[in-house]
């Protein structure tokens, strides 16, 4: 971060993601595929280019507040942060009596082909005392190649299967949180449909999210977490439903670093509906049980 004088800042950030049991690189073997981006942070608004998060990250991700092991869908609304947008330009505002916006274009780069792989998202969020609340939305052209880069749908039980031939995918998604010393809570639904990817037809997938919180003492917290995913194939009327219960400790060592345990429980309901928490393996069958325990340091 540079001063420029008159209330002005030039930013930037890279960020790498890697894994911790073998070093390889993640997003896809990038060097920085978190986050890769230059702006400017003025009086009123910062904007960024790069490689970034779009507003769902920036608006519902908080109260949403998932973890990667109790993800519900394996993020299909990004709520867990997971996606990144490419050749994109994001606007986010100061906030003003409460209230913040912001919205994202991401250009697709496709030589001749404008809208391919593009991205357009918004959101708006307000703060109030205690309470909290915020709505997001995201329009994604030709997802399987713009944010999953071709790979991995055969992983994803709920929806992999049409995942490659869908020609958007779309969220709309709101939520709200209320904070009373200790305790807090969050509610949030998201809407998210996988547009003409089955015989012609819609997927759909509705999230709805209950979560709270209590810290014991100041470095020792609880979450308790309810999901509900109610999915549907239009071609079949096949419906696609999952029910998902998380709990996670977590106790902080220091400012930046904790220890942390989760567990979750999940049950698939439809025809041929097979259970996955997260990014765990599926289950051979309907229902899945996880436990998960690590170590983070911030930095």
């Amino acid at each position: 971060m540079e001063d420029l004088g008159g209330g002005y800042k030039t930013i930037f950030r890279l960020e790498n993601g890697f894994s911790i049991l073998n070093g390889t690189l993640g997003q896809n073997g990038r060097l920085f595929g978190r986050q890769a981006y230059v702006g400017i942070e003025g009086p009123l608004a910062t904007v960024t280019v790069g490689r970034q998060y779009d507003p769902i990250v920036d608006f519902l991700g908080p109260i949403f507040s998932n973890g990667r092991g109790n993800l519900p869908l394996y993020d299909l609304d990004n709520t867990g942060n997971d996606f990144r947008t490419n050749n994109s330009i994001k606007i986010i505002s100061k906030k003003t009596q409460g209230f913040q916006v912001g919205a994202m274009y991401g250009f697709g780069g496709v030589v001749g082909q404008f809208s391919r792989d593009s991205v357009v998202s918004a959101g708006a969020g307000y703060e109030y005392g205690p309470l909290r609340f915020g709505v997001a939305y995201t329009a994604v052209n030709n997802p399987y190649e713009a944010w999953y880069d071709n790979t991995g749908a055969s992983s994803i039980a709920a929806y992999g299967a049409y995942l490659p031939n869908a020609k958007k995918l779309t969220i709309l998604g709101g939520g709200a949180s209320y904070t009373s010393g200790p305790f807090a809570v969050r509610a949030g639904m998201t809407h998210n449909v996988l547009e003409n990817s089955y015989l012609g037809q819609n997927v759909r997938f509705n999230l709805y999210q209950l979560q709270g919180d209590y810290w014991f003492t100041p470095t020792f917290r609880m979450t308790v977490m309810g999901q509900v995913d109610q999915g549907n194939v239009e071609a079949t009327g096949a419906p696609r439903d999952y029910r998902q219960i998380n709990l996670v400790a977590d106790y902080f060592l220091s400012k930046l670093t904790d220890v942390y345990m989760w567990a979750s429980y999940q049950r698939a309901i439809g025809p041929g509906a097979v259970a996955q928490i997260g990014y765990a393996f599926a289950s051979s069958n309907n229902h899945q049980a996880n436990i998960h325990f690590a170590i983070r340091k911030k930095f």
